[in-house]
């Protein structure tokens, strides 16, 4: 198996493990987000889809609709709220 498998699959691990850790530890999960970025950083890959948009790049919570994040469709666009920092992420609706 190439470096490239190895780092998407151990990307896919973390994202799991960081789900199921967050409602006892959300520090644990953090962390856990910022070593998948850290394993995407270092293979020199591009963020897998499916994980692209679940978590705030600014404090690295995932995104639970509800708990951490609050969704809304404004003008055109779907709007992401980060409930933790703040952070906001806009998306066009097609």
């Amino acid at each position: 198996m190439n470096n490239r498998k190895i780092a998407i699959k151990r990307i896919k691990y973390l994202y799991k493990k960081s789900l199921e850790v967050f409602d006892k530890d959300p520090d644990l999960s953090r962390r856990y987000i910022k070593i998948l970025l850290e394993i995407k950083r270092k293979a020199n890959i591009k963020l897998i889809r499916e994980l692209r948009n679940k978590f705030c790049k600014k404090c690295y919570t995932v995104w639970i609709p509800g708990k951490t994040l609050s969704i809304r469709v404004r003008r055109g666009k779907v709007i992401y709220k980060c409930l933790n920092c703040g952070y906001v992420k806009r998306f066009k609706i097609r």
